[in-house]
């Protein structure tokens, strides 16, 4: 009996551990971590974060330029500002300023910007989502803290703010989010995680940078290829059906979502240089790919010299690092050996496509294969952006490779392979100091057009001091990264031998890794400005009140005034023929060309400006038809034009005294004229032909692409504006004859109606970029109104999508929440 009793007692010897609950500070240490994270974020960056300073960025002076016409309309009126007639002769406002009629989770920076800067604010945010994401792959809050250093301090994202490319940082700081909240429907598809799945897409979309989106979208579509083959693998295909109708149901919610914008912007891309199935022309699309030879700079940062006056690699510049820490590189490839191989595999295998679609033109056979494969992958430029999801798959796949390490501790056979790994890293990191300035002398540390430009200038000698100099910088470079590599693996092994406790190592790699980065990262927003003098940037000058002083409706052509203010600066104040955009509407683009030039051509000015002083015996003064055309009344010129007083086309008129010179143009037409007759040319190539040749004149002769019937030459005839809105246009007009009204607005089909006494008439394409009404003989009011039923569908739409989100997450938030009461 004894004998029993004591085999029962064995038998229940094996009882479940006794679960101990977590300390207060266990229990708080996310909380704690995150605080720290945002805590080293607002002091690093001080002076951005509560000084109101900002970085001295072109593009957003350009873009303050080009979007104060239109916000200041959107705040003092009722309706949005679909159109700006400020830059490029007229456009949309939607790739400009084209604000969410209705807020959303993006709309936070509005509110949390009287604390901190948005800059800031969303890099913390970044941060936290790549952290919630790391534990929701239940890795350890150290690790999650890790993986979010690694994150906000990766060279890329700091040199976006410091280039102003405000909307590329902002679009990207949302992608963090969206993975976790893909993840989370990967593991619970239920109705909370479609509204978070719909929640962030939309959240990421509406920041309104359709590329950065494609490429998140493409790594969704990777990650469901690979949960399919691991769901067909361990037989969990009915997970992986519910997870695959829930992306489906998100999806769908956030195209309804973000009809407003997206609506009226994809209307508008098929106007542009990016619509058609052709997508952007190769050379344009694919300028900025990255080199491949280049990818040694993600272990070298400095080897091609950088970023700006140093860089000497094969782009045409660069301003921004692609590096994301040596160490994080190292943790990477140790995840491929870890607990989370499957993982890492996938994610090393959607690095490497990526990194392959960033070559572009360097592999032409390549790129020609994605961009036949890929649909709309033709509608974007700079390839070398795709690499943002490299970065961000590294830090996912660093902190994997701690998982694995954590796992391994105490394992001999890893012990031996990272004291090994150890020596290999100290051996060539000793080499490389030795030896490295020898082997690497030989290398050119200049481009063929550097040379040219030295050359050019008698500076040869200078450039022998830059060479020395990058030289320098790469042995430099090196030896740091070189260092923090051997440094890192050294900690790893000390940590398998458990001679450091998992807070301390972990705490250690993350201290090595932000200093591997800051190196690089911290060379950016140093040199930033109070926000004032972005506004007292665009304090009236005299020559602004010069030429506002005219109340005619009239166009301005900058040339060449860069130097002085960029092109889309002009539009603050001035309707300008030129502009700053990487969406301009193709037919204008087309135009544009034959007055700046392009595939070796003279534009219209150059050709001009030769005629007058490239031959003194033969001088002659050639027409400007096209700028003619587009009623540019002043040319604003950097330099004063000799005997420009005998000019019979254009004359000086002011001179500001600080290299500001304006010339009156005698030709120009006004913003509306009846010709004599029509030309028609249904190929683009040929009336661009037409309107190339010196003989074109756009007074008499309008060119057309399709037969107009009923007009003709009027005896007596007149066109005048009597009121011009943003988006709204009244023209007093007679004609004796039906005859051909030409009026120098841009054409664009896509919402612009023509009413001539209240009546809908149609529009024309004239003059390749033009618009032209019938008129009929008598005196008339006609009337050019911007109404486009897209964007009222779209407001629509998305309104609906937006409240069908708020209630799924609410809803999905009740049903997570009872059911948690229901089991506790």
């Amino acid at each position: 009996m004894a004998k029993n009793v004591n085999l029962k007692m064995k038998a229940a010897a094996p009882t479940a551990p006794v679960q101990t609950k977590p300390s207060t500070f266990g229990k708080h240490l996310p909380l704690v971590l995150v605080a720290i994270l945002f805590l080293a974020l607002s002091l690093l960056y001080f002076p951005v974060a509560y000084q109101k300073m900002e970085p001295q960025a072109s593009d957003i002076t350009q873009w303050q330029g080009a979007s104060t016409a239109i916000s200041v309309y959107n705040a003092n009126h009722k309706d949005t500002a679909l159109w700006t007639p400020y830059m490029f002769s007229g456009m949309p406002s939607y790739m400009i300023s084209f604000p969410n009629k209705y807020p959303f989770l993006e709309s936070i920076t509005k509110l949390t910007e009287k604390l901190i800067s948005w800059r800031i604010f969303l890099l913390f945010i970044g941060g936290l989502g790549i952290f919630l994401l790391i534990r929701h792959l239940k890795l350890s809050p150290w690790i999650a803290f890790f993986a979010a250093v690694a994150f906000v301090f990766s060279c890329h994202w700091v040199g976006l703010l410091e280039i102003g490319h405000n909307t590329k940082f902002r679009a990207i700081m949302y992608i963090p989010w969206v993975l976790w909240a893909l993840f989370r429907a990967k593991d619970k598809p239920n109705l909370l995680n479609l509204g978070l799945m719909a929640t962030f897409l939309i959240t990421q979309l509406r920041e309104n940078h359709p590329q950065i989106s494609y490429y998140m979208y493409l790594f969704i579509g990777m990650y469901w290829v690979y949960s399919l083959i691991e769901s067909f693998r361990n037989k969990e295909m009915k997970r992986f059906s519910a997870w695959t109708l829930l992306l489906i149901l998100a999806f769908s919610l956030t195209v309804l979502a973000v009809m407003n914008p997206y609506l009226s912007t994809m209307e508008y891309s098929h106007h542009t240089m990016r619509g058609g199935a052709a997508g952007l022309e190769k050379s344009y699309a694919q300028a900025w790919s990255f080199p491949p030879k280049e990818i040694i700079s993600l272990i070298i940062p400095d080897f091609f010299g950088g970023i700006n006056q140093t860089y000497w690699g094969y782009m045409p510049f660069t301003q921004i690092y692609n590096y994301f820490g040596i160490i994080v590189l190292m943790l990477g490839v140790m995840a491929l050996f870890g607990k989370h191989r499957r993982m890492a595999i996938f994610l090393w295998i959607s690095s490497f496509l990526f990194t392959l679609m960033s070559f572009g033109s360097f592999t032409p056979a390549l790129s020609d294969f994605f961009l036949k494969i890929l649909p709309y992958f033709n509608k974007f430029r700079v390839p070398s952006m795709i690499l943002t999801m490299v970065q961000i798959n590294a830090v996912i796949l660093a902190a994997l490779g701690i998982d694995g390490l954590l796992e391994k501790q105490g394992n001999v056979k890893w012990q031996k392979l990272l004291f090994r790994t150890f020596w290999i890293c100290g051996g060539i990191f000793l080499l490389y100091v030795i030896a490295a300035k020898g082997i690497f002398k030989g290398l050119p540390f200049t481009t063929p057009a550097e040379i040219q430009n030295y050359s050019s200038n008698n500076a040869l000698s200078q450039l022998e001091g830059a060479k020395a100099m990058r030289l320098d910088l790469l042995v430099k470079s090196g030896i740091i990264s070189l260092l923090f590599l051997t440094v890192g693996s050294g900690l790893c092994y000390l940590f398998s031998t458990k001679k450091l406790k998992t807070p301390v190592f972990v705490m250690l790699l993350t201290l090595l890794c932000f200093a591997d980065l800051w190196i690089y990262t911290g060379k950016h927003l140093k040199e930033v400005q109070p926000v004032s003098n972005r506004v007292a940037r665009f304090d009236m000058t005299d020559y602004d009140q010069f030429l506002l002083q005219d109340k005619d409706d009239y166009r301005i052509y900058p040339f060449n005034m860069n130097r002085i203010r960029p092109a889309g600066e002009w539009a603050f104040y001035h309707h300008s023929v030129d502009g700053y955009s990487a969406a301009k509407l193709k037919r204008y683009d087309d135009v544009l060309k034959l007055i700046q030039g392009g595939s070796g051509q003279d534009g219209e000015m150059i050709r001009y400006l030769k005629g007058l002083y490239q031959d003194q015996d033969n001088m002659r003064e050639n027409p400007l038809p096209v700028l003619d055309m587009l009623s540019t009344k002043y040319i604003v010129m950097p330099d004063s034009l000799p005997y420009a007083e005998m000019f019979s086309n254009i004359r000086p008129v002011y001179n500001s005294g600080d290299g500001v010179y304006i010339y009156r143009n005698l030709k120009a037409l006004p913003r509306a004229w009846f010709v004599d007759s029509l030309s028609v040319i249904p190929e683009a190539d040929k009336r661009l032909d037409a309107m190339r040749n010196v003989y074109f004149n756009p007074r008499r002769v309008a060119i057309v692409e399709s037969p107009v019937a009923n007009t003709a030459k009027p005896d007596s005839s007149y066109a005048r504006l009597v009121d011009s809105g943003m988006q709204t246009m009244k023209y007093e007009v007679f004609t004796n004859k039906d005859a051909y009204l030409v009026l120098s607005e841009v054409y664009y089909p896509a919402g612009w109606m023509a009413l001539i006494d209240g009546k809908e008439t149609a529009i024309y394409p004239t003059n390749h970029t033009l618009r032209g009404v019938v008129i009929p003989a008598g005196k008339h009011s006609l009337e050019l109104v911007l109404a486009p039923k897209s964007y009222a569908l779209s407001l629509k739409l998305s309104l609906a999508g937006l409240l069908i989100t708020i209630l799924a997450v609410i809803g999905g938030y009740l049903l997570h929440r009872r059911k948690k009461e229901a089991l506790a």
